[in-house]
This record gives structure tokens, C-alpha cells and sequence, in this order.
């Protein structure tokens, strides 16, 4: 097990355990249920990196414990 950090950097932060083997949908879907948002809407990524995409592993990003994601929120508007 490891622990994600999660920041929207408008006061949204998440401490997420997870496993570096999930994949970056399965990760959303636990982001999701811990900030009350919908997994499609949310996109991570790190700073100043293009987005995550879904059929990636967090390992295949090279996160590990207490690595810090970016997270933005897509409403649609």
C-alpha cells in the first residue's frame, strides 16, 4: 500500500492509500468517493504534466508513497 496526496490547490486535499499496481480509472473512482465528485470529472496529473491517462497504472507514472497529484475538476461548464 501506498499514500497519495491529492490537492486542487483550492482547498480540496485528500490523503489516498492505494496500490502503485491500480490503474489511474481505478484510482479516480476512490479519489471520487473520498471528495464526493464523479470520476469522470476528475482529472490528476502533476504539476506542469499533461493529464493521466485512464489505462495507465500510478506505477507506470512512476508515483509512490507520498507522491503529490494535481487534481482538476471537469463540471462541464
Amino acid at each position: 500500500m501506498i499514500i497519495v496526496n491529492i490537492n486542487d490547490r483550492l482547498g480540496t486535499k485528500a490523503a489516498i492509500p492505494c496500490l502503485a499496481s491500480d490503474s489511474i480509472k481505478a484510482f479516480k473512482a476512490v479519489v471520487a468517493a473520498h471528495i464526493g465528485r464523479q470520476p469522470h470529472e476528475i482529472m490528476l496529473k502533476r504539476q506542469g504534466e499533461r493529464p493521466f491517462k485512464d489505462q495507465l497504472t500510478l506505477q507506470d507514472y512512476g508515483v509512490s508513497n507520498g507522491v503529490q497529484l494535481d487534481l482538476e475538476l471537469d463540471t462541464g461548464d
